[in-house]
């Protein structure tokens, strides 16, 4: 028996939703975004392409600033972060549907920790994401497969902590 419809409890709101439907677009946008934490605080920076269109368009604020394309995107990460281990934990977010597109705020804490000379330092970002969404597929019986067509950044105070422990370890 299909269950019609369901009552899905997200970040503290309820939403009405027909199962199959916009349960499973929420869901499958909240994984996608989560993926990218988990990318990147695994250095995994081919899984980017499960997480942003090819023809990604990223501002990242200073002092990355803006980057196009996922080859691009995934290049820059990996260059920037090198040196840091990072811990990105999501947290506040909302979600709104449009048929196949889709807007989302979601609030994050960046730790970025040092090594080397660096070792035991880290720098705090808080921010939030900004991020417009596109429906890739929803075959039937699948659940559907979202990406990340435009992110901003936005920083929402100083970064706290020592910003040195971007440096290359060992280096002072």
């Amino acid at each position: 028996m299909r269950l019609t419809s369901i009552l899905l409890c997200l970040n503290g709101l309820v939403l009405a939703a027909s199962a199959g439907s916009i349960a499973e677009d929420y869901n499958a946008i909240q994984n996608t975004i989560s993926t990218y934490s988990l990318a990147i605080d695994s250095k995994d920076f081919g899984r980017l392409s499960q997480v942003f269109t090819t023809d990604i368009v990223a501002n990242y604020s200073e002092p990355l600033n803006a980057i196009t394309g996922l080859a691009q995107v995934q290049q820059v990460l990996q260059k920037s972060l090198a040196p840091v281990t990072t811990q990105h934990a999501l947290s506040t977010q909302v979600i709104d549907i449009h048929g196949d597109s889709a807007n989302s705020t979601t609030y994050l804490t960046a730790s970025h920790f040092g090594s080397g000379l660096y070792e035991g330092q880290v720098l705090y970002a808080y921010g939030k994401y900004i991020d417009q969404l596109v429906r890739m597929s929803r075959a039937y019986a699948q659940a559907p497969t979202w990406r990340v067509r435009a992110r901003n950044l936005v920083y929402m105070g100083p970064f706290i902590g020592n910003a040195s422990v971007f440096l290359s370890p060992g280096t002072v």
